[in-house]
């Protein structure tokens, strides 16, 4: 039998009154009222209640000269996280495609870029800039599709033992860092086991997330610190703080401040330490991204 919720007023019933009515069979109609949820100061309540159809449930309130205000059936009562998750699920579908279609014209793109530069030397040292910004543009393009389906694609992790030095040196590798910006990273050099590729993805996006906020000029710190349990990687800029109304937000999926971000790219790089047992804090003053993982699998 079809379960429904509905709402209508007390009609002049007491509480008492009203629950002295329930019966566990069912009515004339085919209604049976489960449970009551009772709001006297506003003077109306719920019920919640199986019936053939909605016809029946104001059927049934009509006897009592009560006329339903609202009738839900349950399987269409969604919570705010039923919503969001579909909301997701819906938008990773399409993203998915559109990242997949799109990065097949990118890479015609950079390959066309890479001949030209190699077969017409001459005008590449004329307009070197103007190459460059397309190269910028195709990897900016690049990190954003690579944010989508580093959300969107759950893999197992292939835990192996990695020097800490060897990740951040190919993350440094992979991302363009304008030349006003100086990175310093620390010499401490720690092994530890984590999926060497998960790990790479976690660095390039908190690095780009640093020379994003920076802009053209500033400087970012890695430091590396360890005690008995755990390794610290902290990563801090000299951009401006983080708003404190964007704090908590700053790992909801699809939540970004950046006209051309995803907001995926944040949330992808916690989905990953969480998987391996870690976490990442957050705090200002100055603003550091602290990625915190366990020594031992």
């Amino acid at each position: 039998m079809p379960m429904f919720l509905d709402m209508h007023e007390l009609g002049g019933f007491t509480r008492d009154q009203l629950i002295s009515g329930v019966d566990d069979k069912s009515d004339e109609f085919g209604v049976t009222v489960h449970h009551m949820i009772f709001n006297e100061k506003a003077d109306f309540l719920h019920c919640i209640c199986s019936a053939p159809d909605v016809e029946s449930i104001e059927k049934h309130h009509m006897k009592f000269n009560i006329k339903c205000k609202q009738v839900f059936p349950i399987d269409e009562i969604k919570t705010d996280k039923i919503i969001k998750d579909e909301k997701l699920k819906t938008i990773g579908e399409l993203s998915s495609r559109l990242a997949h279609d799109i990065r097949n014209p990118l890479t015609v793109l950079q390959t066309s870029t890479d001949i030209l530069k190699s077969k017409y030397p001459e005008i590449y040292e004329k307009e070197t800039q103007k190459f460059d910004a397309i190269s910028v543009a195709i990897n900016r393009i690049e990190h954003q599709i690579k944010d989508v389906l580093g959300y969107l694609t759950t893999k197992n992790l292939n835990i192996t033992q990695n020097n800490l030095s060897e990740i951040l040196d190919s993350a440094l590798s992979g991302i363009q860092i304008p030349r006003k910006i100086t990175v310093n990273k620390s010499n401490n050099n720690i092994p530890f086991p984590c999926d060497f590729e998960s790990m790479r993805i976690v660095f390039v996006n908190i690095l780009h997330n640093a020379v994003q906020a920076m802009g053209e000029s500033g400087k970012i710190e890695i430091q590396i610190s360890r005690d008995m349990e755990n390794i610290f990687i902290s990563f801090e800029n000299s951009g401006p703080s983080i708003p404190d109304n964007i704090m908590p937000k700053i790992f909801d999926p699809l939540f970004t401040t950046k006209q051309e971000g995803t907001g995926l790219g944040l949330v992808s790089c916690k989905n990953i330490v969480d998987k391996h047992g870690g976490e990442i804090a957050i705090k200002n003053n100055p603003t550091t991204f602290t990625v915190i993982l366990p020594l031992k699998t």
